[in-house]
């Protein structure tokens, strides 16, 4: 099977600010000039970044936004149960290995089992699974 570059991975820059997407860049070659980049735009503009690979910029956004919901997800945890960052982001790893272990049924049970009240980080590593697999979330 040959390769285009046009269909190539490449790595994007999306420029976001809660949760919307502002600009979407190629990240710059060089590591100065992405940490220009980063400072200017975190210090100047008040954007966070995400630097995400895909195809164009569009898989770019909604790669760069899967992040930002996913870091949002586990600082609210965090905030939640009074516990650092690092400690949050474990469990998260540890409720998204859970979610793609289980069957596609498996899955949409615990969907169905009001997760989402009693455990929220553990609901959205397992809708992120059911997105992964192409499973219906609804």
């Amino acid at each position: 099977m040959s390769v285009t570059l046009a269909k190539a991975p490449r790595s994007f820059t999306v420029l976001m600010q809660d949760g919307t997407v502002h600009g979407v860049l190629h990240t710059p070659d060089t590591q100065e000039d992405r940490d220009l980049l980063h400072f200017d735009a975190h210090w100047g503009d008040c954007l966070d970044l995400f630097e995400v690979t895909a195809i164009d910029g569009y898989a770019a956004s909604i790669r760069a936004i899967a992040a930002h919901d996913r870091a949002t997800a586990i600082e609210d945890y965090m905030d939640r149960v009074g516990i650092s960052y690092n400690a949050a982001r474990t469990i998260y790893r540890d409720c998204r290995t859970w979610a793609r272990a289980l069957t596609p049924a498996g899955r949409a049970s615990w969907l169905a089992d009001g997760l989402k009240t009693y455990a929220p980080l553990k609901h959205f590593a397992l809708i992120e699974a059911m997105r992964e697999f192409g499973e219906p979330t609804a």
